[in-house]
This record gives C-alpha cells, sequence and structure tokens, in this order.
C-alpha cells in the first residue's frame, strides 16, 4: 500500500528541486518591443532614414555607445506625439543599463532609451509603457 504522506513529499521534493532560483533574463525581440510601444501608443511611429548624407547622419549606431552589448542594426528612431526618442538593442538587460547610466538616459529590459531625459512626453512614455528606469549608479546596473 502507498504511504500518501511519503507520495507527498516526495512530489512536493521533485518539485522544489526543478525549480529555477535564478532571475530570469528580461529580453524583448524587436517585434516585441514594436508591439509593446504601439499598444500603449498606437499613434508611435518609426522614422525611417532616407540613405542620404542627410539621412545617414541621423542613422543610431552602436559606435556612438560605448557601452558593450550593442546589437548592430538595431537603433531605431521612433515618434511619439510628435517627439522623437531614439531606441537601440542590447544583448542584456544589464548591458542596455550600462549604455543608459552611460549617457544618462533611460532603459527598459534590453532596450536603451536615448533623447528622452527633460522631455515629458518622453519620460512618461517610456515610464508608463515600458516600465523603463533611469540608472543612477552602477550598483543599480550590478543588481541585474
Amino acid at each position: 500500500m502507498l504511504n500518501w504522506k511519503n507520495f507527498i513529499l516526495f512530489t512536493l521534493i521533485s518539485l522544489l528541486a526543478g525549480c529555477s532560483c535564478s532571475k530570469e533574463e528580461r529580453l524583448l525581440s524587436p517585434t516585441e518591443m514594436w508591439y509593446k510601444a504601439t499598444e500603449f501608443d498606437p499613434s508611435t511611429e518609426l522614422v525611417f532614414v532616407a540613405d542620404t548624407p542627410e539621412g545617414r547622419a541621423r542613422r543610431v549606431l552602436c559606435s556612438q555607445y560605448r557601452a558593450e552589448g550593442c546589437i548592430e542594426g538595431s537603433g531605431k528612431r521612433i515618434k511619439v506625439r510628435l517627439v522623437e526618442l531614439l531606441v537601440i538593442q542590447y544583448d542584456s538587460e544589464k548591458n542596455a543599463c550600462k549604455a543608459a547610466l552611460e549617457v544618462g538616459q533611460w532603459y527598459a529590459y534590453n532596450w536603451l532609451f536615448d533623447d528622452v531625459t527633460n522631455e515629458p512626453v518622453l519620460e512618461d512614455y517610456v515610464q508608463k509603457g515600458f516600465e523603463a528606469k533611469k540608472p543612477v549608479s552602477a550598483e543599480d546596473c550590478s543588481k541585474l
């Protein structure tokens, strides 16, 4: 006959042993990022940059940011309520945080939001739409 106490104990131990205690990385793909952006504010627009000398000067490139982990070709300009911000993808939330700290801007998930600080419309957008944070010290990023 099966001892129910032992069975329940075995089941609980098995469940606990199978659980991961590590913090799950918060990553968004470009598609997930765009979905989140337009879900929060449907008027959000992607700003296309022309292949002209003036347009190329407006591109968002990893070389403009010193923090490691920047994903080449991921930089975009987004227009929110007539104001532009820059977004660029990183390989981890920690690296996005480090980049935000370096330029004094905002990050959420594995994305840096640049040209946001001191623009109330954009600060509201990234805080409410993405729960973005503005790191104030290296400690803020080391916790991730």
